[in-house]
């Protein structure tokens, strides 16, 4: 025992010689704080200090596929595009529901990038969803909310872009509630058809065949997201008129009147699941958020 405590006396000696002999030079780790441009104290001050949310604009290749050429945003367009889509999401969402649900439920990192983000199929991502923890959106630099001088051709084309990138955010986030609190299985039986092929089709095929859009003819988790999104975006009336302008032909091009009333049965039923899931799951009236989405963007001028 005499012999294995001096053998660690000796070792443990040796040790506190060799720290008092090192020369410690500086630390190679930059605590400066990160110099904020207006851009960054915008986000800070409406996403990350209310929601604990983090957007990343600036180029990070970690976030991304690196398989795919793919641009970050232009600066200018950052601070419009997020002021719109808090008023036509998150502020909506938080008067219906509390901004506790908001601080929950909101993804935690939100990714921006610039261009396309084009698919080997020819189809084109314009979001995607990560766990509920992370939602990247595409084409920012395709949109913006200066109408001044253009046409109304151009103005259409743009106001596109922008409901679309909205509705995406909707749809997106779609996937995290759902993710958190699953929709009745009775969903998935009212149209059964799904396909993986969508892309061939049409929006107007899908719709006589009691899909909302092609891309709903995916699976289920797509089809409740793509009409969460389109309710959510189009407002009542012109949600209403969406389904009741369905019309299907037969082999003679005759209105096809048992088809066209399963096409439209089939879409409200996924309606009533949908509204009764958001009232039942999160206590949020479906009708009252779509109203209140609608008053934004009429007030935005992209809905009319």
């Amino acid at each position: 025992m005499k012999n294995i405590i001096y053998y660690v006396a000796v070792v443990v000696s040796l040790f506190f010689v060799s720290c008092s002999e090192e020369k410690l030079g500086e630390s190679q780790i930059d605590t400066t704080p990160p110099q904020l441009n207006t851009t960054d104290v915008w986000i800070r001050e409406n996403y990350t200090t209310p929601f604990n949310v983090e957007v990343k604009y600036k180029w990070d290749k970690s976030e991304l596929d690196n398989t795919r050429k793919l641009t970050p945003p232009y600066q200018d367009r950052v601070i419009p595009f997020l002021d719109n889509m808090k008023k036509i999401w998150i502020d909506p969402y938080v008067k219906n529901s509390g901004i506790n649900f908001m601080k929950q439920h909101i993804p935690k990192l939100m990714v921006m990038v610039g261009s396309h983000n084009y698919l080997d199929n020819g189809g084109i991502v314009l979001g995607q969803a990560e766990g509920g923890r992370k939602i990247t959106l595409f084409d920012i630099n395709y949109i913006t909310f200066e109408f001044d001088g253009l046409s109304e051709w151009e103005k259409s084309k743009i106001v596109d872009n922008i409901i679309r990138a909205y509705r995406t955010m909707h749809h997106e986030f779609g996937h995290i509630l759902t993710q958190t609190v699953a929709y009745p299985v009775e969903y998935k039986k009212i149209t059964p058809g799904y396909v993986s092929n969508w892309i061939i089709y049409s929006d107007s095929d899908a719709k006589r065949l009691g899909f909302v859009t092609a891309y709903a003819m995916l699976n289920p988790d797509e089809d409740f997201s793509e009409m969460l999104s389109y309710m959510l975006t189009m407002g009542n009336e012109k949600w209403n008129k969406y389904i009741d302008d369905i019309v299907v032909y037969d082999e003679n091009w005759d209105t096809d009147v048992k088809a066209t009333a399963t096409a439209k049965s089939s879409i409200r039923q996924k309606e009533k699941i949908i509204a009764d899931y958001m009232l039942q799951a999160w206590k949020i009236n479906l009708y009252q958020l779509q109203d209140d989405i609608e008053k934004a963007m009429i007030e935005m001028k992209i809905l009319e």
